[in-house]
């Protein structure tokens, strides 16, 4: 993919979330709150990041480590399927910060190529993203916690979704004309 494709994705998928948060919070809210503890996209996305870790380790590069690769694909595919088994509380909020993580990775390499200055959004997006992973998948809780703060006031759901919406259309916006 290349960057226009990519922040098309990103702003359909921010346009799509913010006018679903603003124009059904009623909606958005309760599926907001019980996410964090559901199993099942939990062990799908967990699954899926695994897989894609693993894919980046076999398709690397790690010639200062080729005798410890196969410990290295079987400790990572073990530590990605015992998660499911034994660290189920909070695993969709601790598996989609893995596949964040994994996707920052991949859009930081194509955005470090593209020529535009405006590729600091893409970027900055991705910053914001990893540190957000990174507190989240240590304390999946907080996710919790935001989605009650969240929910708490319609009219602050709505206004939240109302400035992501905002940010997809910029997104796309700028895969339309400054990406290219």
């Amino acid at each position: 993919m290349n960057l226009s494709q990519i922040g098309l994705a990103l702003g359909m998928a921010h346009g799509v979330a913010g006018l679903l948060a603003f124009l059904r919070p009623a909606a958005v809210g309760p599926w907001l709150q019980r996410f964090p503890r559901r199993v099942a996209p939990g062990v799908f996305l967990m699954l899926g990041g695994t897989a894609w870790f693993v894919w980046n380790l076999y398709s690397s590069d790690l010639s200062d480590f080729a005798e410890w690769r196969p410990i290295m694909y079987a400790g990572s595919a073990l530590l990605g399927i015992g998660c499911c088994f034994f660290v189920q509380d909070f695993l969709a909020v601790r598996g989609a910060c893995v596949v964040a993580l994994l996707g920052c990775d991949r859009i930081l390499d194509v955005q470090r190529i593209h020529d535009s200055p405006w590729r600091v959004v893409v970027a900055g997006w991705c910053y914001a993203v990893i540190v957000l992973a990174v507190w989240w998948v240590q304390a999946p809780w907080r996710v919790r916690d935001l989605a009650a703060w969240l929910v708490a006031m319609p009219e602050r759901l709505k206004r939240i979704g109302m400035g992501i919406a905002a940010f997809g259309i910029l997104l796309t916006g700028l895969a339309l004309t400054q990406f290219r």
